[in-house]
């Protein structure tokens, strides 16, 4: 055994008396030649494995997610909106200097006399998916027409509800069930379903679907104007009972415990519901408007979908962890 004492630069005044032992490699040079995998090689392959892992637990969660109610609509639309983002940036994005980065965001081809209209690919991948969420809107008059028809059939607002919200709901209901039913018929007729003649029968005699599009819009420009005053009813309403426990301790009269965190969590909901209605709001405003808002464009549009849809996804996809 060597001294430890020695300098580094001093010979070992006891040397080996075996000295083929001093180049025998260690265990773990041993198994990993036995083994015929170099040691370095390992932290490669560690990393490889938990990339794979970690790329299956995200497509379990992207299926528990797409298979939830609503799951498969508000990842279409966030993945939808961002795409507008990434669209309306494409000519700055285009000049990044990172391999791959350019070809998204250019025509797949020149243009030419049979593809004058060809999109890059990020933009096609928005308007397919644009078209994908029109499509299964298709069916989304049945879930309205139940609601319209459960706030008809109970013949006002239940013991103890507000009939000034039961009323804005009414309204509510019926203007998202005229927007869908006329871009139904409007996609349909597009696609050559829906008869030119029934078109012109909603549209003074014209055959084109633009005109009906613009009611579509303006009905839901009308559904979203109602969560405004639905909002300003629930605080109006929301105030007079706070004021009244405040009376009630006051008083002396006890309170419930956790009534404070309850406070907490109706002014959360409140204050979300308002920000998602006021992202909502310039979007319907474009689409109903015969001149459109100044300064519109694909960014802004992105933008007011991922804050409209943005706390609905998020919340989806912590529940699938």
């Amino acid at each position: 055994m060597a001294d430890t004492t020695n300098e580094p630069a001093s010979p070992n005044p006891n040397p080996n008396p075996n000295p083929s032992t001093a180049s025998e490699p260690s265990k773990e040079d041993a198994a990993s030649s036995s083994n015929g995998v170099p040691s370095k090689s390992k932290p490669a392959a560690r990393n490889a494995v938990v990339g794979v892992k970690q790329l299956d637990r995200l497509i379990l969660r992207l299926n528990k997610l797409l298979s939830t109610p609503g799951g498969l609509a508000s990842s279409l639309s966030a993945v939808n909106y961002v795409l507008y983002i990434l669209t309306y940036l494409s000519p700055r994005l285009s000049k990044l200097p990172i391999p791959l980065i350019p070809s998204l965001f250019t025509s797949a081809a020149k243009p030419t006399a049979g593809n004058a209209g060809a999109l890059p690919p990020v933009a096609a991948l928005a308007t397919l998916l644009a078209q994908t969420r029109t499509t299964l809107r298709l069916f989304g008059t049945f879930p309205l027409y139940a609601w319209l028809r459960t706030l008809l059939v109970q013949g006002g607002p239940k013991p103890g509800a507000d009939p000034v919200l039961h009323r804005i709901a009414l309204l509510q209901s019926s203007s998202y069930l005229v927007f869908q039913a006329l871009e139904n018929i409007c996609v349909l007729a597009d696609h050559g379903v829906v008869s030119e003649r029934i078109i012109a029968a909603l549209n003074l005699g014209e055959k084109s679907t633009a005109r009906v599009y613009k009611v579509a819009y303006r009905a839901w420009l009308g559904a979203i104007l109602c969560d405004f005053l639905r909002l300003a009813r629930e605080a109006q309403v929301e105030g007079r009972r706070r004021e009244a426990r405040r009376k009630l301790r006051a008083d002396g009269h006890e309170t419930a415990i956790y009534q404070d965190e309850e406070d907490a969590k109706v002014n959360r909901k409140w204050w979300s519901d308002l920000i998602i209605a006021s992202a909502w709001l310039p979007m319907a405003a474009q689409f109903s408007s015969n001149t459109g808002l100044p300064g519109w464009n694909m960014g802004v549009m992105g933008i007011c979908g991922l804050v409209a849809g943005g706390e609905r996804i998020a919340g989806l996809w912590e529940a699938t962890a």
